[in-house]
């Protein structure tokens, strides 16, 4: 039985990879060069989901239409301009039609501590006309007892987020966010309260959004070995879902 399924998750890949070049084709003829994509993350974005998305938008829209940052351990408020100066010091990934950045832990190397970019300064920069967003888990390290107060706080750096996110002449750009995927380190409350806050600010402010909770199962071994990061074929199958959203959001 396992070595049936060890065949047969390749099979699947491979099937779902030939999908989205085929959809890709017909969307990037759709779209044209008008296209211009932002994408912004977490450590997740820094790691293997972030590598499959990220190869999905170049596949998609071309290098020269596709910006993707990440920032481990960045939440929302460390993407604006309003909020602190944000170090981190465990991960960065960079892809711009310029640069290519990618720090993280391989070959026995600490990542190089890198200053994350601030979110209207890329929109002024950049100009997208797609923001897709990646963020979230991080703040449920920090939420308390008193989760009616975390509400209040990060509904507003929400609506501060969104409102950065269609500055520069934005009012028509598409804002998609990607909601935490499930984990099993943090309890119920903590994950639909996060959850909720995203979903009630996409109703408020009118952005789109993926629910990845919905399409995962965190299993500690399987999943990955700390309760919250997905690794391997387990982080790909995430993003090939997520993907498929995409398509369906972006025909």
């Amino acid at each position: 039985m396992k070595t049936l399924v060890a065949v047969r998750l390749p099979l699947i890949f491979a099937t779902w990879a030939l999908t989205f070049w085929l959809s890709n084709a017909s969307a990037q003829s759709q779209y044209g060069s008008s296209a211009r994509v932002l994408m912004l993350g977490d450590s997740m974005s820094v790691g293997g989901f972030g590598e499959a998305l990220q190869d999905y938008l170049l596949r998609r829209f071309g290098r020269n239409n596709v910006a993707v940052f990440a920032s481990c351990g960045s939440s929302p408020e460390d993407w604006l301009r309003s909020g602190p100066k944000f170090v981190t010091k465990c991960g960065y990934r960079e892809q711009t039609p310029r640069s290519s950045i990618l720090n993280d832990f391989r070959d026995g190397k600490r990542p190089q501590p890198t200053l994350t970019p601030k979110l209207e300064d890329l929109i002024s920069r950049l100009h997208p006309t797609i923001v897709i967003v990646q963020l979230g888990t991080n703040w449920m390290d920090g939420m308390g007892v008193d989760l009616a107060s975390d509400r209040s706080t990060y509904s507003k750096i929400l609506d501060r987020f969104v409102a950065a996110a269609r500055s520069d002449s934005g009012r028509g750009r598409k804002i998609i966010w990607i909601t935490p995927p499930d984990s099993s380190r943090y309890s119920r409350a903590v994950k639909l309260s996060v959850a909720n806050l995203i979903k009630t600010a996409a109703q408020r402010d009118s952005f789109a959004i993926i629910d990845s909770n919905s399409m995962t199962h965190y299993v500690p071994g399987r999943s990955g070995s700390d309760g919250v990061h997905y690794d391997g074929a387990e982080a790909k199958q995430w993003a090939y879902r997520v993907m498929r959203e995409l398509d369906s959001m972006l025909r």
